[in-house]
């Protein structure tokens, strides 16, 4: 069976073993998703139908209070037994958090379920893939990419990693929910989509320099998302309910097409990278968390205004031979153990695994860039869109558009493209620019785009 993205809803690529063009088999173990009104008669049918009689809920303060209470009583009235774990409000997905979800487990259990978003997603699917249960999400707000993703992203010796789980089995969200969540999750669910822009160019790039392997019809069915948010986005401010149902369902198929594909290349690139640095920046200082979705989207423009600048100055490869060859890697060191505080010796032992900074390596991506150049060119000029335009997109829905809006400085913001590839094995435009010794001179550019909005 073929994927047929331009005809199919979200409930149409489940349940199926797709042969794909691209070589491989697409399939997903995630069996049901459902956006809609009323969806705990839908949570009630699954959990019954599949025999779940006993459910661990896994919750937030506030999770709990606009949903988890409400949902927890109706499951026991019906016949479904729980217990339930309770996190504080801004719940980190650390050690110490799955510790806490452990530790007040009081029985084995069918099944587990989220009741929240991106931190307590991740951690559902940490905990349910250790102990080899299945488990399903509440959705509360669509402010992430990560529900139906393989991937759970904890913060471990103060770095953030990503860890290789499995997928929920069922997804849920109730649109009277998801239509009241702060409206600045809404806004964050429409910056992690727009982030997309890039992240299908830094896939394709990566496909043209280092033959990493590219499926062109899981790009279609992101691209479809994206268009569709971007329709529905006038939508937002008002909390309308087909916008939401939008960014819910678009959110949970980019999630299906990292699954697809076995990694996160569909959703997650450069931009998703200067984001995370940001992030673990503000849990050094103990600064109060930015959504995901808010960094991203805010990253997004930026890193397109720097594919930009790159397809429309040229490269004179020579010179960017010589500015290879004099990497100082002990001044690098130290800028890694400067910046990156109590995770440098994470990053560095990744470096060390890696590779990432080997300089014979970066030497022949070169000389594989200037062969395809203006095959590269093309792409970056006819795939991209302008960075201005998402800009306004961001600005229609009073979106944070400039990092100094959500307390990242210059310096920080600068660093975050010096620094964001040293936070993942991913290669993309940072990595790019590295391998071209223009990575320094590029985050001037990059804290200049800002400045001008």
């Amino acid at each position: 069976m073929k994927m047929k993205v331009a005809t199919f809803e979200i409930n149409d690529y489940l349940g199926h073993a797709f042969t794909c063009d691209c070589g491989k088999q697409h399939t997903t173990r995630l069996e049901h998703v459902r956006v809609c009104d009323h969806v705990k008669e839908d949570i009630l049918k699954y959990l019954q139908e599949h025999a779940y009689h006993t459910v661990y809920m896994i919750e937030d303060e506030n999770t709990c209070r606009v949903y988890g209470e409400e949902l927890e009583a109706y499951l026991n009235a019906n016949g479904i037994a729980s217990d339930r774990v309770i996190l504080e409000a801004d719940v980190v997905p650390n050690e110490a958090s799955v510790f806490r979800i452990l530790v007040n487990m009081k029985r084995q259990y069918d099944y587990i379920l989220g009741v929240g978003s991106g931190t307590l997603n991740d951690l559902c699917k940490f905990i349910s893939y250790k102990l080899s249960l299945n488990y399903g999400i509440a959705a509360t707000a669509p402010s992430m990419d990560g529900f139906a993703s393989v991937g759970a992203a904890l913060i471990t010796d103060n770095l953030k990693t990503t860890y290789d789980c499995h997928v929920p089995t069922a997804i849920f969200g109730d649109l009277d929910v998801l239509a009241n969540a702060p409206l600045d999750m809404i806004k964050a669910g429409l910056g992690d989509i727009v982030g997309k822009y890039n992240c299908l160019v830094d896939w394709k790039i990566a496909h043209m320099i280092n033959g990493e392997y590219y499926c062109q019809t899981i790009v279609d069915m992101v691209y479809k998302s994206i268009k569709e948010v971007v329709a529905h986005a006038d939508g937002v401010m008002t909390r309308d309910k087909a916008a939401v149902k939008a960014i819910t369902e678009a959110l949970i198929e980019t999630g299906m097409a990292m699954g697809f594909v076995g990694n996160s290349r569909p959703a997650s690139g450069s931009e998703h990278h200067v984001s995370h640095y940001w992030e673990m920046k503000f849990l050094f200082a103990h600064h109060a968390p930015v959504f995901h979705g808010t960094k991203v989207g805010l990253a997004t423009p930026g890193v397109i205004a720097m594919w930009k600048k790159l397809a429309r100055d040229g490269i004179d490869f020579a010179a960017c031979r010589k500015r290879v060859k004099a990497f100082d890697k002990a001044a690098w060191e130290a800028m890694v153990l400067d910046r990156f505080e109590a995770a440098a010796p994470g990053v560095l032992a990744l470096e060390e695994k890696a590779g990432k900074n080997d300089i014979e390596a970066a030497l022949k991506r070169i000389d594989i860039m200037e062969e395809k150049w203006p095959d590269i060119q093309a792409v970056i000029e006819q795939e991209l869109p302008q960075p201005e335009e998402v800009t306004a997109i961001l600005k229609s829905v009073e979106a944070a558009y400039r990092p100094m809006q959500v307390g990242i400085d210059e310096t920080m913001t600068r660093d975050g493209v010096i620094l964001a590839k040293e936070v993942r094995v991913r290669y993309g435009l940072l990595q790019l620019l590295w391998d071209l010794g223009l990575l320094e001179d590029y985050s001037t550019a990059f804290v200049a785009y800002y400045r001008n909005y």
